[in-house]
């Protein structure tokens, strides 16, 4: 897989994914980075600790979306 990569550094990049027994990903890798990374990683965090109701967190995340 990763021998089609265009370069050294995408063949390093990929080299972990194409040698793994499994990979994973979630809805957040394909979120913009603000979000994915940022209000939604912070939002479920704050979540699942009980620092935040999810009402809230749900507003949050749907007010950082580029318009």
């Amino acid at each position: 897989m990763h021998a089609d990569a265009p370069d050294d550094g995408v063949r390093a990049a990929c080299g972990p994914a194409a040698t793994a027994t499994s990979f994973r990903s979630d809805g957040s890798d394909l979120m913009p980075g603000k979000v994915g990374a940022g209000s939604f990683w912070k939002g479920m965090t704050d979540w699942a600790t009980g620092t935040a109701d999810l009402d809230t967190v749900l507003a949050k995340i749907d007010g950082s979306w580029p318009k």
